[in-house]
């Protein structure tokens, strides 16, 4: 089977008890989110509040723990650089640190509101005004991180380059939960069963895609320095390496 490839070439047992480890703790928040909103539609009364415990609540237990993940990345990233002497990692140091500031502090909530007074934009194609106010925020600074990864990448080795292929599929996917999929949440109509499904979904699969980008780090450090396979060939093969 084509699954034996992560049996074979990712078993790193450090990394992979910490991968568990975090999918565990991913899947009870949303576990804990689906249960309680249960017991909402049941109108079974709780005495305590459960928006804390809720996986889109800003500064709720999930969220917080986002931003741990966050933190622990950063941190890696560090090590990297230092340690590895991996100079192009400061293009995703940096993308990182502006990724936990914009979760914590509401960085593309803010730009939006503010693009919104200030160059007076209109719902259009379904979107609302906000929508496109925080779409121009993504596209200005994406625009600056992407020149800065690529840039990166140019000046990169051989290996810095086939694992800026691996984070730039992981972070894709980020992207896809993060913005693809909360752009959809706009988009379309909904009862109160597929807005969990949507919520799930998004947040959920944010969450989980975090915790992949986090294992991958730790097993860029934990990995021997012989290993030589990425996660993109699990994909496809490259008939020419890659220079």
């Amino acid at each position: 089977m084509k699954l034996n490839f992560f049996k074979h070439n990712f078993s790193n047992k450090k990394a992979n008890r910490i991968l568990a480890l975090l999918i565990s703790l991913d899947l009870l928040f949303i576990l804990t989110h689906i249960i309680l909103i249960f017991l909402v539609f049941k109108r079974i009364h709780l005495g305590w509040s459960i928006v804390p415990f809720m996986v889109e609540r800003d500064a709720g237990y999930p969220e917080m723990f986002q931003y741990l993940k966050y933190a622990v990345v950063i941190v890696l990233l560090f090590y990297l650089l230092l340690k590895k002497r991996g100079i192009g990692y400061i293009s995703w140091l940096l993308l990182f640190i502006l990724l936990l500031l914009d979760d914590s502090l509401q960085f593309h909530e803010r730009f939006g509101a503010w693009a919104v007074e200030k160059f007076s934009f209109a719902p259009t194609l379904g979107l609302r005004a906000q929508d496109i106010g925080e779409l121009t925020y993504v596209a200005i600074f994406g625009s600056i991180s992407l020149f800065f990864l690529v840039f990166g990448y140019v000046k990169g080795d051989k290996k810095y380059r086939k694992i800026n292929i691996d984070l730039a599929l992981l972070f894709g996917v980020f992207l896809f939960f993060g913005i693809g999929v909360d752009m959809l949440d706009e988009l379309v109509e909904y009862n109160r069963y597929s807005l969990l499904f949507l919520v799930l979904f998004e947040d959920g699969g944010e969450m989980i895609t975090l915790s992949l980008v986090l294992w991958y780090f730790c097993y860029l450090i934990l990995k021997p320095q012989n290993h030589d396979k990425y996660l993109f060939q699990f994909f496809f093969k490259h008939k020419k390496p890659i220079d």
